[in-house]
């Protein structure tokens, strides 16, 4: 996604990344007593990324961990007109899911990224988002934060990544 040229960066990729390991402590302390976790990123957007990011850094804090991926496509602004699918035959009865998003907004792609795992039952499901705005009218709110902010319903968020590396959110 183009970033617009009067968007103001809100993050830089050296904040984030400490954003990141704070939030990869907040994973570990979240899943004590769980040998294995399941990073189930949303897609489109960078929720598969920051999932991959965030399953590297708890593997180097907790070796003993065993870490899978998958991800959940979505269609975010009509998220009934098509399937809400796991993109990978994976058993998630009795895991541990840290379900993660790029963005959180109104909890409305979180909510609705929750319907595939209703065919299981998970031992516990942790959300996360690295950047978290104030405009709830979904009941679901993130376990884990990166960054909270403060929005009016006209401004947007943008987190920007390359090469699989977070470079930056950006205001509009």
């Amino acid at each position: 996604m183009l970033i617009p040229k009067t968007a103001q960066r809100i993050l830089n990729d050296d904040k984030i990344e400490l954003i990141l390991d704070r939030m990869a402590f907040q994973a570990l302390e979240l899943t004590y007593n769980t040998n294995e976790i399941v990073l189930l990123g949303i897609e489109p957007g960078g929720g598969l990324d920051i999932a991959r990011i965030l399953g590297t850094k708890i593997e180097q804090f907790d070796d003993t961990k065993k870490i899978e991926f998958a991800s959940i496509k979505i269609n975010k602004p009509e998220p009934l007109q098509t399937e809400i699918k796991i993109n990978k035959d994976i058993d998630l009865n009795n895991k541990t899911i840290l379900l993660v998003d790029d963005v959180g907004n109104t909890g409305r792609t979180l909510f609705y990224a929750l319907q595939p795992l209703t065919k299981f039952q998970p031992k516990k499901i942790i959300i996360a988002v690295l950047v978290d705005r104030t405009h709830k009218m979904f009941p679901v709110h993130a376990d884990i934060v990166g960054f909270p902010i403060a929005t009016t319903l006209n401004e947007h968020i943008i987190v920007k990544i390359e090469d699989k590396k977070v470079e930056g959110a950006y205001l509009f």
